[in-house]
């Protein structure tokens, strides 16, 4: 049989058609199934607080399919987690926009990132949604602590006035473009020690495993009495430092350093450690647990997590942060007290200052009148991590803690503070928005205006 030039042609181009057709099919098939293998494997990265690894991988699938709305959600949820909340509040409007229910939770991340830019009332739509949405499921809406959310949002709308307190960046001396926390300054008030992530940390390694940043060391200035400032901070002398995170805590009433270190193979969880420092050398020693000392033994490391401790002046009271089971939430603050040469069980503060929620640092003004921490279980909060403080009567009880108020306490996180022994200067690690030089820095807050210590 003869066919037509024609005809042969169009059968040519079909025959072209076909193939290219099943090509395009196959490696969309196989796209779809690397999309979906990276996605759950970010997923599982990101269940296991390994952020930036997350956010990688969720970039390599927008590299392949720029409109995955699954893929922006991923990464609206890993830098709404590593504190990116514009670029989280940019990929969570793509990702609802191509799919209006990429994830039944969206609400919930759409309010929280709204919360932390200050968008006060998206934030309480985004809430609210939530909450109708599961409104049949009152064991979700617990969990979220929605009902907590909506009114620290109306909280900070009411409080925005700011109260009397000063807030001075503190500078070159101490703070960089990386992350500083922590601050903690010694009785004396000459020596000034707190926490950061910079690239002169010992071993230089990132924490691969969680944001990548530089591991955390402990660093010190000295106050320069002649030019009334501090000195260029330097990493501790000694040996506290090591390749893994270390972080600083506060002083000890002998001079030496409560410490919080989380070193693989050594410490259970986050333990608290202190370290002494040698008279002739002037280098800091080996940190030790806390075991022996003065008939302490194994009531403060436990097998749960202890991320924060503060002593008072006498050293007869020692506060922690622990996550051991029986408190009233998640992490929750304990006492410890001295009774001749042994030291008590450790005990709950209560439902007067813990919460269903999490308290994170704690500090004991050196007096023992006046308990500072952070927490995020208030409804009389601005939202994420507050500061704030409670003052011991004469029966030795905690009155209701105060919330510091604006312009100390933000929609972000404030969550580490130590304050001088006149009660007038608090040292606060934040991200306000005041010569800030990247990240979390450090400041200085003159808090004269409380009286906490009632000497006026």
């Amino acid at each position: 049989m003869k066919f037509a030039p024609t005809f042969l042609l169009f059968f040519a181009l079909l025959s072209v058609f076909s193939i290219s057709a099943q090509s395009d099919t196959t490696k969309n098939v196989i796209d779809k199934a690397k999309i979906q293998y990276k996605i759950s494997e970010a997923k599982n990265l990101y269940y296991s607080n390994n952020f930036r690894g997350a956010l990688n991988i969720y970039r390599e699938v927008l590299n392949i399919d720029k409109d995955n709305a699954k893929a922006h959600y991923g990464v609206a949820e890993t830098q709404y987690s590593l504190g990116k909340f514009k670029a989280a509040l940019k990929h969570i409007k793509i990702a609802v926009d191509v799919m209006p229910d990429v994830e039944k939770d969206a609400d919930y991340l759409y309010g929280n990132i709204q919360h932390r830019l200050g968008n006060l009332d998206e934030a309480i739509t985004s809430f609210q949604k939530f909450k109708t949405t599961f409104a049949k499921n009152e064991k979700k809406l617990k969990e979220y602590d929605i009902d907590m959310l909506i009114a620290q949002c109306n909280y900070a709308k009411a409080n925005s006035a700011p109260t009397a307190a000063v807030i001075t960046n503190m500078g070159g001396a101490i703070n960089t473009n990386s992350p500083e926390f922590a601050p903690c300054v010694s009785l004396d008030g000459k020596s000034f020690v707190f926490t950061s992530r910079r690239s002169d940390t010992k071993g230089g390694q990132v924490d691969v495993n969680y944001d990548h940043l530089y591991y955390s060391d402990v660093y010190m200035s000295t106050w320069n009495e002649e030019e009334k400032e501090w000195n260029k901070a330097k990493p501790i002398v000694g040996k506290i430092n090591t390749e893994f995170h270390d972080g600083a805590l506060s002083f000890m009433p002998t001079g030496e350093l409560l410490l919080y270190r989380n070193i693989v193979g050594a410490t259970r969880s986050g333990d608290i450690y202190y370290s002494k420092k040698s008279q002739s050398s002037g280098k800091w020693g080996s940190p030790k647990e806390m075991l022996k000392r003065e008939g302490m033994n194994k009531k403060l490391n436990s097998s749960y997590f202890e991320s924060s401790a503060s002593i008072t002046a006498d050293g007869n009271e020692l506060y922690f942060v622990s996550e051991r089971k029986g408190g009233q939430g998640q992490a929750d603050i304990y006492v410890m007290k001295k009774t001749g040469r042994s030291w008590t069980d450790p005990v709950n503060l209560g439902s007067v200052i813990n919460t269903s929620s999490d308290e994170k640092c704690v500090f004991i003004h050196p007096s023992g009148k006046v308990l500072f921490f952070s927490s995020n279980g208030y409804a009389d909060g601005f939202g994420s991590y507050d500061l704030f403080y409670s003052l011991k009567d004469e029966s030795g009880n905690w009155s209701k803690p105060v919330n510091m108020g604006a312009p100390i306490n933000t929609v972000k996180e404030e969550k580490t503070i130590s304050v001088s022994l006149d009660g007038k200067t608090a040292y606060v690690g934040a991200y306000y928005d005041v010569n800030n030089r990247g990240g979390a820095d450090i400041y200085s807050i003159d808090i004269s205006y409380l009286n906490l210590l009632g000497d006026k």
